[in-house]
C-alpha cells in the first residue's frame, strides 16, 4: 500500500500526497543510491503542480506579466501558491529575495502583499523587464494612451536616418528589410517623446515583440530559424505567420494600455529593490539574517544558453560579441562554454575577509559524493571519447560549485524561521542521472537549512534530443524544494 503524508497546504488545499520512495530491490549501493536513501521521505509527489503552473504557460494573457515572452519565467499563480504554503503568509512587513529574479514574478507578487522585496538580475532582457514595471508604475496611462495613439499618424515608411538593427553574427537575416524599416521609423518616434517613462516603455514593447516580426522562433538553446530567412537549413520550417512590426508593436501598446489601468497603485516602485548583476558576487556582499523567504528558479544544468536564445534583444539592447561573450562567462555555468570562476570567488571572497566562508563552500562541494561520483562517470566517458561534448564534465562541475556558493549564501542571508523555496530539474548526461534536487538539498543540509519537502511534480521530463536515441525515455524529476533555517 501507498504510504501517504496528509499536509494542508493552504487554508483552501488539503492534499494526500503519495511518499516516493525507492523500492528495497531498486536500492543502489552508489553514491547517488545513498543519497537517495537519505532524503526519500522529503520526496513527495504534489499533484497541484501542474507543468502550467510550473512555467511561463499561464502567464500569456496575464496583464503585465504578458508583456515579455519569457519562457523560463513561472507563472504568478505557482508563486502566489507558494506564499500561501508558508507560515508568514499574513506577515505584513516580509521581505523575500529572488537571487535570479529573470522579469520579475516572485518580485511582483510579493509587492502585491505589501511585503519588500529584493532582486538581483544579470541578463538585460530581465533588468529591462523591471524597469519597465517601475516605469509602468509612474507613467500616467491616460497621457499614456494618446501617445500610443499618435501611432495612426506615423509614416512608416520614414526610417529614422542612420539608425540599422545593430545585429550580431547569429541574428543576421533575422528580419525582413521591410521589418526593419518600420522598426527604424517607430524609433525616429521614440526620439520626441520627451517623458522618460513612456519613451522607456514605448521601447520596451519593441524589444518585446522581435521574435514575433523575425524569422527566427526559441526552441530550447537556440534560435530556430524560418527558411523564408535565406538561410541554408539543414530541415525546411515554417513558424507560420509573421506579423508586420507596426500591427505586432500596435498589438503590444493595446495590452500595455489595457493593463496599466489595472496597476497597484505603486506598490512595485515602493517595495522593490533591483540590483543588477551576478548573484554569484552580490549575495556575498548582502548582510546576514535579512530575509524572511527566498524564492526563486536558478537557471538549470541543462546546457541552456540565455545569451543565443535571446540574441535578438540583447542585440537591441547594444551587446556587441565581445559583451556577449563575457555575459556567458559572467551567467551561472549552464554551458559547455563556461569556465571555472573559482578563483575569482576564491578572491572576492579574500577582499569580503571572508574566506572561511568559501572554505566551508569548497568542503561541501568536495565532499559531496554522489556528485563526485556523476563527475568520475562523466571524466571517464571523456577519456574514453564517448561524450557529445567533451566540456560536459566541467559544465557539471562548474554549475555545482557555484550552485553550493549560492546554497551557502542564501542560508547566511536568511533569517531563523525563513525558507528557502527553488524550483528546478534533474538532467541527464551520457545516461547518467545527475540528481539536482538531492545534490542541492544536501548542500543546504551542510549549510545549516532542513530539508522539509522537496515536491515532485506528477510530470517529469524526458531525455534531451540528443541523447534520446541512445539512452532512451526515461523520465527525470522535476521539483520544488522547500528548507528552512532553524
Amino acid at each position: 500500500m501507498t504510504e501517504l503524508l496528509e499536509v494542508a497546504v493552504t487554508e483552501r488545499h488539503r492534499v494526500r500526497y503519495p511518499i516516493l520512495r525507492p523500492a528495497k530491490a531498486t536500492v543502489s549501493s552508489s553514491a547517488r543510491g545513498q543519497l537517495h536513501e537519505r532524503y526519500a521521505s522529503r520526496l513527495v509527489a504534489n499533484p497541484l503542480l501542474t507543468r502550467k503552473l510550473v512555467s511561463f504557460q499561464a502567464s500569456k494573457v496575464t496583464p503585465f506579466y504578458r508583456w515579455l515572452k519569457y519562457k523560463e519565467a513561472f507563472s504568478p499563480e505557482l508563486v502566489d501558491y507558494l506564499f500561501d504554503c508558508l507560515d508568514i503568509a499574513r506577515n505584513e512587513s516580509a521581505h523575500v529575495l529572488d537571487p535570479f529574479a529573470g522579469t520579475g514574478t516572485t518580485l511582483t507578487r510579493a509587492s502585491a502583499r505589501r511585503w519588500k522585496a529584493t532582486g538581483i538580475e544579470l541578463l538585460p532582457v530581465g533588468v529591462h523587464a523591471l524597469h519597465a514595471r517601475f516605469a509602468a508604475d509612474r507613467v500616467d496611462p491616460v497621457a499614456f494612451k494618446r501617445v500610443v495613439e499618435r501611432l495612426n499618424a506615423l509614416d512608416w515608411d520614414k526610417p529614422k536616418a542612420g539608425w540599422h538593427f545593430p545585429h550580431l553574427r547569429i541574428t543576421q537575416d533575422a528580419f525582413s528589410a521591410t521589418t526593419e524599416a518600420q522598426m527604424s521609423a517607430y524609433l525616429r518616434f521614440l526620439d520626441g517623446i520627451a517623458d522618460v517613462d513612456m519613451r522607456f516603455l514605448l521601447w520596451f514593447a519593441c524589444l518585446s515583440v522581435l521574435e514575433e516580426v523575425s524569422f527566427t522562433r526559441k526552441d530550447g538553446q537556440y534560435l530556430r530559424w524560418d527558411s523564408r530567412s535565406g538561410r541554408t537549413l539543414g530541415r525546411p520550417f515554417n513558424k507560420g505567420a509573421i506579423l508586420a512590426f507596426n500591427e505586432a508593436v500596435r498589438q503590444r501598446l493595446a495590452e500595455f494600455v489595457e493593463d496599466l489601468q489595472t496597476r497597484n497603485g505603486g506598490n512595485f516602485s515602493r517595495n522593490v529593490e533591483v540590483i543588477e548583476g551576478s548573484c554569484l558576487t552580490a549575495l556575498p556582499k548582502l548582510p546576514e539574517s535579512k530575509f524572511d523567504v527566498v524564492l526563486t528558479s536558478p537557471p538549470y544544468c541543462n546546457r541552456y544558453d540565455y545569451t543565443r536564445t535571446y540574441a535578438l534583444e540583447l542585440a537591441f539592447c547594444g551587446s556587441n560579441e565581445n559583451d556577449i561573450r563575457r555575459l556567458r562567462q559572467t551567467l551561472l555555468s549552464a554551458t559547455v562554454e563556461n569556465k571555472s570562476k573559482r578563483a575569482e570567488l576564491c578572491a572576492l571572497y579574500a577582499q569580503l575577509g571572508a574566506g572561511y566562508r568559501y572554505s566551508a563552500i569548497e568542503g561541501a562541494y568536495e565532499q559531496q559524493a554522489a556528485l563526485q561520483e556523476v563527475l568520475g562517470l562523466l571524466i571517464a566517458a571523456r577519456e574514453r571519447d564517448e561524450l557529445s561534448n567533451p566540456n560536459v564534465p566541467d559544465l557539471v562541475a562548474n554549475y555545482f560549485m557555484e550552485m553550493a556558493q549560492v546554497v551557502f549564501e542564501l542560508a547566511r542571508v536568511l533569517k531563523s524561521g525563513g525558507h528557502v523555496i527553488m524550483v528546478n530539474d534533474n538532467v541527464r548526461y551520457h545516461g547518467e542521472e545527475v540528481p539536482v534536487d538531492l545534490i542541492l538539498s544536501d548542500f543546504a543540509a551542510s549549510a545549516g537549512l532542513a530539508v522539509e519537502k522537496i515536491w515532485v511534480l506528477p510530470r517529469g521530463k524526458g531525455n534531451s534530443s540528443q541523447q534520446m536515441g541512445r539512452w532512451g525515455r526515461q523520465e527525470l524529476r522535476k521539483c520544488v524544494y522547500l528548507w528552512k533555517k532553524l
